[in-house]
């Protein structure tokens, strides 16, 4: 897809980070953004941002993990604007540091409701309509623990790897057909993902979130700008940061010793 002008295009966690950047830059190269994301108050805030800047869209406040209110949207964004040519899900949770052995039950169902059903049903429920175009790509957002594991994230990886497999194998199942399917891996991204985990403030939760942001070296300017990129080419898969691009190869290379790496510097206790 190399223009975007008069393309019509979903963007799901719209409301900051990658997601925020994508809707502006797409908005800016002539597409229309219909956008979702969880928190009301940050979506019109993005909304507002696209529309001052003379782009158009439209715009919906609910949890992606939610399958009757995706289809609704779905249903919506057709109804507006009569076609969907590019499906960005973006939205996604984190969770605090954590053994799976200690990772609350509930946690891990919401973890994976949103991160993976979210994607599952933000692409089935607009399959349909990008079918129909002479043109379309689905963006799915996987990330560097969907290419390796790390202790400690135990169930946001267990979806990042499943958006993963899923987005593959939906490529392979739409190969020849007019729509792309890409898997984007970001590495560590200056986002407010941490900063959201789900639950109270405190110490442990502040401390995560500014280690996090210390290694994070990507902006999600250029984040967003590395997807929009990846999409014009018509990448099946996208790496966002040189620690994305250094771990992708470490894996490929050294399947099994990488996680002796990794060991050394990432001790969960309570495994």
């Amino acid at each position: 897809m190399k223009s975007f002008q008069d393309k019509v295009v979903v963007i799901t966690g719209a409301g900051s980070g990658m997601g925020r950047e994508l809707a502006l830059q797409l908005s800016a190269l002539g597409a229309k953004v219909a956008l979702n994301d969880w928190n009301g108050e940050m979506l019109a805030q993005t909304l507002q941002a696209v529309e001052a800047a003379g782009g158009k869209g439209m715009a919906a406040t609910f949890d992606v993990g939610d399958q009757a209110a995706v289809f609704g949207f779905a249903e919506a964004v057709v109804a507006q604007y009569g076609q969907v040519d590019l499906v960005i899900n973006n939205a996604g949770i984190a969770m605090e540091r954590r053994s799976i052995a200690n990772t609350p039950m509930e946690e891990f169902e919401r973890v994976i409701r949103v991160n993976l059903w979210g994607v599952i049903y933000g692409t089935l429920a607009f399959l349909p309509h990008l079918k129909a175009r002479p043109e379309a790509v689905v963006v799915n957002i996987s990330s560097i623990f969907g290419i390796i594991g790390y202790g400690g994230q135990g169930a946001y990886s267990t979806t990042k790897f499943g958006v993963r497999g899923f987005t593959e194998t939906l490529r392979q199942e739409l190969h020849g057909s007019s729509v792309t399917v890409t898997c984007v891996h970001p590495g560590g991204v200056k986002t407010g993902i941490i900063r959201n985990i789900p639950g109270e403030a405190s110490p442990a939760k502040d401390k995560f979130a500014s280690n996090f942001e210390k290694i994070a070296r990507t902006t999600s300017e250029d984040a967003a700008k590395t997807i929009i990129q990846g999409i014009q080419n018509k990448r099946p898969r996208v790496l966002i940061g040189n620690d994305a691009r250094l771990m992708d190869a470490v894996a490929r290379l050294f399947p099994t010793f990488y996680e002796r790496i990794l060991l050394r510097k990432n001790r969960v206790p309570g495994g």
